[in-house]
């Protein structure tokens, strides 16, 4: 009982050899990415080592680019017995095909952009009234520039 007694670990020392916050532990616990621990007499809750190797694997996965989601539908087949990796490979495979779209979009962006600094710096060379409610270099920017097709979201926020 004693041995037993070594490997449960109280949530803020998973917190701390996870390297996250007790609420994020919570909030794990609220997704179902990580079950809901055991529960000492005092109601604390009681976790294995096990806990802490599922925490560091959902932060690796999540600086992979790994939703919440698609982690715990990854954690989800592992333990309905399955093998999870070639689910791993496809969303990865999307991940990049969405990575190189936005490459591509800041790419465009960072051109048009550099085109009106350009611009403005010729117009803004000397003393100039700016006319327009704000400012007229910008309000006189055209909503739907000529490389696009449709209003461009921020690429920044792709």
């Amino acid at each position: 009982m004693k041995a037993e007694a070594a490997s449960v670990l109280k949530v803020g020392e998973v917190a701390k050899r996870a390297g996250v916050g007790v609420q994020t532990l919570h909030y794990y616990e609220r997704l179902g990415l990580l079950p809901q621990p055991e529960r000492s007499a005092a109601n604390y809750r009681l976790y294995g080592p096990e806990a802490v190797r599922r925490v560091r694997f959902i932060k690796k996965a999540q600086r992979l680019g790994f939703s919440l989601e698609e982690i715990k539908s990854i954690l989800d087949l592992r333990e309905g017995g399955r093998s999870p990796c070639r689910r791993v490979a496809e969303i990865a495979q999307r991940h990049l095909q969405q990575l190189d779209a936005r490459i591509a979009a800041l790419e465009a962006f960072r051109q048009e952009l550099a085109a009106l600094v350009a611009q403005w710096a010729g117009q803004t060379a000397r003393a100039r009234k700016c006319a327009g409610e704000f400012c007229d270099l910008i309000e006189r920017v055209r909503e739907s520039l000529p490389s696009e097709k449709e209003p461009r979201k921020n690429p920044l926020t792709l």
